[in-house]
């Protein structure tokens, strides 16, 4: 057996302006795909539809230059909407159920947006936001993707985010490793999509890039001069910092337009803007939970349609999607997949590939007026426990909306007649929530729920992490579960690192308090981390448990950063425990693990 020492760390954290030069070589013949997204922005928060307080020129511009599709939905969360976009596939088909706690894993057996780009001679680069695995093999770079520069598993301020991260001059992950680049992160994500555009028309080569931005999702952390012209409308923080990112947001899309304008790739470039769930900041009529500009009912989270009716704006070359106007066919995220298959003529990548849901979307861009009703699934099963069925789930076609709040709890409105979905028929009208409900019975039955959950695994191809809980409970010394279920790729020996504090925070020892890191040049708003002190914990030694094989402890000295253990490991499933014991005998159990 071969000797592996892959170093495995395991953090015991609690809580857990651009110039451009036109070129002269010609555009590739295969058309450049762009996909930008934003995160919890929704379908009013724009001056386009009608919002009485955002700016957003740039992207009224675009609207006015695009095929809007305006009854186009998506999942009400985040990772959720990621999977299906990227497979063409319902969610929960894909295993992405939730957000956290191992649920937003993107099973391996899923073939992705990147892999059929690449399939035709496509270079492919992810900048931004992923949250569907940090670890090998559910990476953007296991995935189908050249180029990747973003944020790993989650979000900023999340254990499982590199440390201190706070939206400014922050560190990334670029193809594995660790990098710092100035700026807020929007732009940043802006400028290096940019660079891999030009550094590919230099090339020749079609390009295929997914821009997923981390903003406004809170913390809305902004500078404040970006803030003051809201706060000078009255807005408070909250409101002030949220609407300040969506305005960034937008002036990087007209520096984005500007540059495919500038460089001729608009001759042969999609630009897509969409957002991935319902706002989280809706303004709604006064003691109602309907948004006042669209009429919406709900949010982000919610099965209402505020929660997952979102804008898609496709900015294109007349000969390929046809003029500017409205389409208000009813479609979806995962229907982006087939479009772009339809679209760009992509062969199929050589590995195996599952049924799609969604359907190409070029026939109705090109003229045809053929686009036949269909059944779409949702949900908002935003937990660790699993799906269940009949719970928190949207049945929706072109004019119904059949919400399951439990198996015996549901609402049935007919859309087009109630928007704001305030008049429920589910008594009225039994034979459509029958059929409804029989549709829904199908989709359930071939989901394979029983299939084992993902697990991130421990193998020499590369470090793993795990965490959970937020970077603020980690300062703050907050128990959490201190298990991971993980999975051994290849049997050998393995070397863990147990650490306190993250490699980034510098060197500190396990004990020792950690001071605050805020950073001057932006105001913190909403959910705050690195601008509060670690506390100092009397650690006496630390604990390493694999359940049913071995317990090991290690004792601390008052320097100590860090404690090491070699173990022998064997092919397979097994579920690891990290434990911190204090002077007093107390265990803590942490809301995060590295390793």
């Amino acid at each position: 057996m071969p000797h592996r020492l892959p170093v495995l760390f395991l953090a015991l954290l609690f809580g857990g302006e651009w110039h451009v030069t036109a070129l002269a070589q010609e555009t590739p013949s295969k058309p450049n795909i762009v996909v930008v997204m934003t995160d919890d922005q929704g379908w009013s928060d724009l001056g386009c539809h009608g919002h009485p307080i955002v700016r957003t020129p740039n992207l009224d511009r675009m609207h006015q230059q695009s095929i809007r599709l305006s009854n186009f939905h998506v999942d009400a969360f985040c990772s959720p909407t990621r999977a299906a976009l990227l497979t063409g596939r319902m969610s929960q088909r894909t295993g992405v159920t939730s957000t956290y706690g191992l649920r937003n894993l993107l099973r391996t057996d899923e073939t992705i947006l990147p892999e059929y780009f690449k399939t035709s001679g496509y270079q492919t680069g992810i900048f931004g936001k992923w949250h569907l695995g940090g670890n090998y093999p559910y990476r953007p770079i296991d995935r189908g993707f050249d180029e990747w520069l973003g944020l790993g598993n989650g979000g900023v301020g999340l254990a499982d985010d590199l440390w201190d991260n706070d939206r400014m001059d922050d560190r990334y992950w670029n193809n594995g490793e660790v990098v710092r680049r100035d700026g807020f992160c929007t732009d940043v994500y802006f400028e290096e999509a940019m660079e891999f555009a030009r550094q590919n028309k230099r090339n020749q080569k079609p390009f295929f890039i997914y821009l997923p931005t981390n903003v406004p999702h809170r913390a809305n952390n902004v500078p404040k001069e970006w803030m003051q012209p809201y706060l000078n409308q009255g807005c408070n923080q909250e409101q002030a910092s949220f609407y300040a990112g969506i305005t960034r947001v937008d002036w990087n899309m007209g520096r984005l337009m500007k540059f495919l304008d500038k460089e001729k790739l608009s001759e042969n470039t999609l630009l897509l803007f969409l957002t991935d769930n319902g706002s989280i900041h809706p303004i709604r009529k006064k003691g109602t939970d309907i948004d006042s500009v669209s009429g919406q009912r709900g949010m982000k989270g919610k099965l209402y349609e505020g929660g997952h009716r979102v804008p898609l704006f496709i900015r294109g070359p007349e000969h390929l999607i046809g003029k500017p106007r409205e389409l208000p066919i009813f479609s979806a995220h995962v229907d982006l997949l087939p479009t772009f298959i339809d679209l760009c003529g992509l062969g199929k990548p050589k590995r195996s590939s599952l049924p799609i849901d969604g359907r190409s979307l070029v026939p109705v861009l090109q003229g045809s007026d053929d686009w036949a009703d269909r059944t779409l699934f949702l949900h908002t099963q935003n937990g660790v426990k699993g799906p269940k069925k009949f719970e928190e789930t949207l049945v929706m076609t072109e004019q119904w909306r059949l919400i399951y709040h439990t198996p015996d709890h549901f609402e049935l409105f007919q859309i087009k007649k109630d928007p704001s979905q305030l008049h429920d028929l589910s008594t009225q009208r039994p034979k459509v929530v029958n059929r409804l409900k029989k549709a829904y019975n199908d989709y359930w039955n071939n989901l394979g729920g029983d299939r084992p959950l993902e697990r991130p695994r421990i193998s020499s191809q590369s470090t793993t992490w795990l965490t959970n809980g937020w970077q603020r409970s980690i300062r703050e010394g907050i128990t959490g579960s201190g298990s991971w279920p993980v999975t051994v790729e290849e049997p050998g020996t393995y070397l863990f690192e147990l650490r306190r504090w993250p490699r980034e925070a510098g060197n500190i020892a396990m004990r020792a308090p950690l001071p605050p890191a805020s950073d001057s040049k932006i105001e913190y708003v909403g959910n705050k981390g690195s601008d509060i002190p670690g506390m100092a914990l009397d650690i006496k030694a630390v604990e390493l448990s694999i359940k049913n094989v071995l317990t090991l402890q290690k004792e601390i000295a008052t320097d100590t950063e860090s404690i090491k253990f070699e173990i022998p490991l064997k092919e397979g499933p097994l579920d690891l425990t990290a434990k911190l014991i204090l002077k007093s005998g107390k265990k803590m159990e942490p809301l995060s693990l590295h390793f």
